[in-house]
């Protein structure tokens, strides 16, 4: 369990400057820094200390879980035309391959090589971009759900 100190004066501080129903970008910033290295915590813990009226609290608490949510619902939209993307280029990729055997000299290494690096870039998405997405994902479930704990 992780607890992250947050200190706000009023709910204005907690919310976009130009739309109040979107969660400021400098707090999603600190909450999503402060929660990385919790990947391995059960669950995270926002201690908020400053605002006291119940009302606040309450559209806080929505605002933070919804903001998570909707990260949640992005990133997962993001992986499914990810995956079709991937397959398309990895069929591409094989398919230059295979016509690069089809030519001699010049026109086969321009094939050949433009087939395997089309390959190496879905390598490389599904080795870095992806990991990084799905750790994002994950953190962002917890903050989805996370407990949030108003201090006076």
């Amino acid at each position: 369990m992780e607890k992250i100190k947050i200190k706000l004066e009023n709910l204005e501080e907690a919310t976009n400057k130009f739309n109040h129903e979107v969660l400021n970008d400098e707090l999603d910033n600190y909450i999503t820094s402060a929660s990385m290295h919790t990947l391995h915590k059960e669950r995270i813990i926002l201690n908020i200390n400053g605002l006291s009226n119940n009302n606040e609290q309450k559209e806080l608490i929505t605002l933070i879980h919804t903001h998570y949510q909707n990260k949640v619902k992005q990133l997962n939209k993001i992986d499914k035309y990810d995956d079709y993307f991937r397959i398309i280029l990895l069929l591409l990729g094989i398919l230059l391959i295979i016509i690069s055997e089809q030519f001699t000299s010049f026109l086969s290494e321009l094939f050949l090589i433009a087939g395997w690096v089309v390959v190496w870039e879905i390598v490389y998405d599904i080795l870095f971009t992806g990991i990084k997405r799905k750790r994002d994902l994950k953190l962002y479930k917890k903050l989805a759900t996370c407990e949030i704990e108003f201090l006076n």
